[in-house]
């Protein structure tokens, strides 16, 4: 911390940070914006960076440590596959692959799993499926087959599916990719598909169903002050493919494996939702290992052959591996139900402060934003850096996820880190580390 000739407190970043940021800055492209913690070990909801500072993990790296950071179960399994072989890929076959798909389809009630490496495949390979069904089954001419996304929702920054998300500018201006048969407006009009606007959704659906293979969404984005306004919308999105013979497709890469307080967030819909084909990664294999699968029924992935979706690494022993242990951790230690328990002592905490900078707290299970007015949401992050939380700031507040094995201990010394910073923040002038620009999850 440094002064300036007696006025605010500065805070400023450790010499080893600023070399990291310089050397990132030189030879590296791409990536959010991320704020400049660096991390070198994790165990459970604790991090340490570079300097040997300790935190508290707030944010799960965007929901993909849901088990916390090196469970210790996990990572026993995982060294066990490390001693026997670490890939078998497209050439030959997994002997654990096949088993781990009985399981999902078992657990989940679902015919047949395709397995690749990131969300963002994931979500391509789904809409790759919806638009082969589209044409094969459904008769929508190639050239004229629509998939349909939702405004809000993420599905990864790749070519095939970065115009399924809100419109930037970049995609047309700096590299030609605006999509005409995957979108998240209405064709006809080009107006935005918003989340949580039913009626454009039906408006579109009506004019366009012959011609929509399937819409895909995150079903919960937890943003709303009242998260019923999220089911009721995506229920409805629901009901309206599936009266125009039109694929649902649910994105659980994010807010799947549990920590919604449902294994998927679909499931908070009703028992009676049934999503034609899921998506899902990140925590799937518990932070360990890059894999995402996608399950779906028979009449929708029937259709799908040889040398038409795969990736090098999509069925890795080791993959598997993170994800049956996870599975196993999740039930044996009941960490849905811990979710909800967390969120909800989240919840009390925050509405507790009745804090004249936080508007509300949006949550669902562990998963969590903080909508703030009246501060820059990047200095309570920057602070909350020099202070030992890990958190996220957006355009209107802070992106919260917890691990599922937090323990309440943890989660209220983070929370009064969070209000300490609440109450200090305009008690500092320049916090090294504040950003200006938000990433989309």
């Amino acid at each position: 911390m440094a002064s300036n000739d007696g006025n605010k407190p500065l805070l400023r970043l450790s010499s080893r940070v600023k070399k990291l940021l310089d050397l990132e800055a030189q030879f590296t492209v791409g990536g959010f914006d991320p704020m400049p913690y660096f991390f070198e070990k994790g165990q459970g909801s604790l991090l340490w960076d570079v300097d040997g500072k300790r935190y508290i993990d707030f944010i799960g790296m965007f929901s993909a440590v849901n088990t916390g950071h090196c469970h210790p179960d996990i990572q026993e399994r995982m060294i066990e596959q490390l001693k026997k072989v670490t890939l078998v890929n497209l050439s030959a076959h997994t002997s654990t692959f096949a088993p781990f798909a009985r399981r999902l389809c078992t657990r989940f009630g679902y015919d047949k799993v395709v397995a690749m490496t990131s969300g963002t495949e994931a979500a391509d390979t789904a809409c790759k499926i919806a638009r082969r069904w589209g044409i094969n089954q459904k008769g929508i001419p190639a050239q004229d087959c629509l998939v349909l996304g939702v405004g809000g929702s993420y599905h990864g920054l790749a070519s095939g599916v970065w115009s399924l998300m809100n419109s930037n500018p970049l995609r047309s201006t700096r590299y030609g990719l605006d999509s005409k048969i995957q979108m998240n407006a209405n064709p006809g009009t080009g107006e935005l598909l918003e989340y949580l606007d039913l009626e454009k959704m039906r408006v579109c659906l009506e004019e366009h169903k012959d011609r929509v293979a399937a819409v895909i969404m995150e079903c919960i984005h937890g943003y709303s002050r009242d998260v019923n306004e999220e089911i009721h919308y995506a229920r409805g999105v629901y009901e309206l493919c599936k009266s125009m013979n039109i694929l649902f497709i649910a994105d659980e890469v994010r807010q799947g494996v549990g920590k919604t307080g449902k294994f998927f967030s679909f499931q908070h819909l009703g028992d009676d939702v049934k999503p034609d084909i899921v998506t899902m990664g990140k925590s799937i294999t518990g932070g360990f290992y890059p894999q995402s699968f996608i399950m779906g029924l028979d009449t929708v992935m029937a259709s799908v052959g040889p040398y038409e979706m795969a990736s090098t690494y999509g069925f890795a022993p080791l993959g598997i591996a993170a994800a049956n242990a996870t599975l196993d951790v999740i039930d044996r230690e009941n960490l849905i139900q811990r979710a909800v328990h967390l969120g909800n002592l989240w919840r009390k905490t925050v509405e507790s402060w009745n804090h004249p900078l936080v508007d509300y707290v949006a949550q669902i299970g562990a998963d969590s934003n903080l909508i703030l007015r009246e501060v820059q949401p990047s200095r309570i992050v920057a602070l909350c850096m020099h202070r030992g939380l890990f958190v996220y700031p957006k355009a209107d507040g802070i992106r919260l996820s917890f691990a599922m094995t937090m323990s309440d201990e943890l989660l209220l010394e983070g929370a009064a880190i969070l209000k300490s910073c609440l109450d200090d923040v305009d008690n500092y002038g320049s916090i090294e580390g504040e950003s200006t620009r938000y990433g989309p999850v």
